[in-house]
């Protein structure tokens, strides 16, 4: 939201984990007020006279209502690159290689056609939930 900004003046310091920050009262056109912190003692995110795009956050603490306000960045812009979902074809490589160890781990180094049919049914079963059959090509301990 857009805010225009009436009045601001310092209001004091405080140390924390992070450093020091420095408290502002903003006071803005439309009657609101709220607090802003800031690492630097002369911030310059909020400017009287001029309107800053704003998200304010509100609590209650003893009773009343404190409003907390921070500058919302124009030049912020997130990615479409950007994905909290992991790559398929990663998580498929992952699977893969798990695979292979495990079936190093039972078969040895000597025998690498029955090495990659035993990575193969861990991989099925692992990513499509397919349960090896134990036959002579894959005499699985299982």
């Amino acid at each position: 939201m857009k805010k225009l900004v009436k009045s601001l003046k310092q209001d004091g310091s405080f140390e924390s984990q992070w450093g020091t920050f420095f408290k502002h009262i903003i006071e803005f056109e439309d009657g609101m007020i709220a607090e802003y912190l800031s690492k630097s003692e002369t911030q310059n995110k909020f400017i009287v006279g001029k309107e800053t795009e704003v998200e304010l956050t509100s609590r209650e603490y003893n009773g009343k209502t404190i409003n907390k306000v921070k500058p919302v960045s124009p030049d912020f812009k997130p990615s479409n690159n950007y994905s909290n979902k992991p790559n398929d074809k990663v998580q498929e490589l992952i699977v893969k290689q798990n695979a292979l160890t495990n079936a190093c781990n039972i078969v040895g180094e000597s025998d690498v056609a029955k090495i990659l049919d035993i990575a193969d049914a861990f991989k099925e079963w692992v990513l499509n939930d397919v349960k090896p059959t134990k036959t002579k090509s894959n005499d699985l301990p299982f």
